[in-house]
């Protein structure tokens, strides 16, 4: 995979069907990312369907979206397929649903031979709402394997 250009779309090569980002997946989020220096973004509304409390983001759908966009910093930034090891979620405020909001992430820590370590932030405004950090395994991979 060529090195991805500043602000353009990204996908996964494979349309495996994912929940989180496949673009096939009709139920799923359809998450898509863009790079900016050495993090990749998602904005992203969550869709009222995924509430918990009236007007709030359910916590397990935050936390959805923060395990693909860790999978994608790793994916676009560093070239490597990786399943999720662990994942760590802080929640500092309620997440709205149909609001415009701002996921970051960055890949911190690659030194270990078999993980990268990698940390999200969300932000509604100005506002950080949420934060996760997480270790996320290497993993061999063909484009056309599920």
């Amino acid at each position: 995979m060529s090195a991805p250009i500043e602000g353009e779309v990204l996908r996964f090569p494979a349309e495996s069907g994912c929940f989180g980002c496949s673009t096939q997946n009709p139920a799923g989020l359809q998450l898509a990312f863009r790079r900016r220096g050495d993090t990749i973004l998602c904005e992203y509304e969550i869709p009222d369907r995924f509430h918990g409390a009236p007007s709030v983001a359910h916590g397990g759908i935050v936390a959805t979206i923060f395990d693909e966009l860790s999978c994608a910093a790793v994916v676009f930034l560093r070239d490597r397929y990786v399943v999720t090891g662990e994942l760590s979620v802080r929640y500092g405020k309620p997440c709205p649903v149909e609001k415009p909001l701002l996921f970051v992430a960055r890949v911190v820590e690659e030194s270990h031979p078999k993980y990268a370590e990698v940390h999200c932030e969300a932000f509604y405004g100005d506002d950080r709402i949420a934060r996760s950090s997480g270790k996320f395994f290497y993993v061999e991979r063909n484009v056309s394997s599920p």
